[in-house]
């Protein structure tokens, strides 16, 4: 550890649950995000030529993603898939074992550049599959230093790094920035810089950033039980159970929940179900008994009464939309396509 680097202090005495010392992080956000390191330059391009695919084994390190043409979808990720549009830009923080594809049912290979480490400059190309080009995809394997203390378990196990809530135009200039830092003499150093200023603004603009820094090893009970949720909102949650989970008393859990997250602990729930099924219906894939069943519904009705109070639309409202959406803009311009159409409809 650097002689400049922020220590965890240590408060002694009892706090609110009895237990005589508690690890604290002094750290400011900066301070976290600045000892947030990404390192590596190994960087390619894969081409996925019709249905085609390939597989990364778990690792120590981090995965980068960005999906310079067509479209691809991360399977394995939390045992789940997510689909990846044109312009989207992803990163595997968690290490585990994952798989990336053309369409859902593609065969995938084993991609020996990704196995490991490499030394490059510039971003050499590799083509899978057979045919024309279904997705045209920039990937990197990174080491990634955590600031001391943090547990990795705490952190989303991907995060989007191309999430913007204003126009679409700022997904497409990313994308081109990218274009240009994939040529040329220093290519790798530049899209590593690149990746981790990304990841610095989405981890500041996640909405468990202010808790996240503050883990220390013996975890935040707060931070923890929003994992917990996050990681698994379908799950039968109650405060009793959460407070259990994380070593504390209901009353006293529930206090200090709703004192540091501002809302409670099962306002926090429903809203982590909720927007996990808007994401499902989206995709278009399942259906809407089975999304209702993996937001933690066990009566579809009663999920539609939720959902449609949530967001002021049913679920079948919901898919119609993203459907005509994605319809509509098929042939746009990269910087005209939506980067979502259910985000609209998100509260704040």
């Amino acid at each position: 550890m650097d002689r400049d680097e922020p220590q965890a202090g240590t408060r002694s005495g009892p706090d609110r649950d009895g237990s005589t010392e508690e690890k604290v992080m002094d750290w400011s956000l900066s301070e976290f995000l600045n000892l947030l390191e990404l390192r590596g330059q190994t960087w390619c391009i894969v081409d996925l030529c019709g249905s085609a695919g390939f597989s990364i084994p778990p690792h120590d390190g981090v995965s980068f993603y960005a999906v310079m043409q067509g479209s691809a979808r991360i399977a394995g990720v939390s045992g789940g898939a997510m689909e990846m549009l044109p312009g989207e830009i992803k990163m595997v923080l968690s290490g585990e074992a994952h798989a990336i594809r053309s369409h859902p049912d593609s065969p995938t290979q084993s991609l020996e550049f990704l196995r490991e480490e490499q030394n490059i400059d510039t971003p050499p190309v590799f083509r899978l599959g057979q045919g024309p080009v279904t997705a045209r995809i920039l990937c990197a394997r990174l080491r990634v230093t955590w600031p001391a203390g943090l547990r990795r378990m705490s952190m989303p196990p991907v995060i989007d790094l191309a999430f913007s809530e204003t126009a679409q135009g700022a997904t497409a200039m990313r994308v081109e920035t990218l274009h240009v830092f994939t040529s040329g003499p220093g290519a790798a150093a530049l899209l590593t810089r690149f990746a981790a200023m990304m990841l610095a603004l989405a981890l500041r603009n996640h909405p468990q950033c202010p808790l996240l820094f503050r883990l220390s090893a013996s975890s935040d009970p707060i931070a923890h039980s929003l994992q917990l949720i996050a990681s698994d909102p379908a799950a039968n949650w109650s405060v009793a159970s959460l407070a259990q989970k994380v070593g504390m008393s209901r009353s006293n859990f529930a206090a200090r929940f709703t004192a540091e997250v501002g809302r409670t602990p099962m306002e926090v729930i429903t809203e982590r179900r909720m927007l996990h099924a808007a994401e499902l219906l989206e995709h278009g894939e399942l259906k809407i008994v089975e999304v209702s069943a993996r937001a933690g519904y066990r009566s579809e009705a009663a999920f539609s009464r939720r959902f449609t109070r949530y967001f002021g639309l049913s679920p079948s409202q919901v898919r119609r939309k993203s459907q005509q959406a994605n319809q509509a803009t098929v042939t746009a311009p990269l910087w005209q396509q939506p980067y979502g159409a259910v985000r609209e409809l998100l509260p704040n």
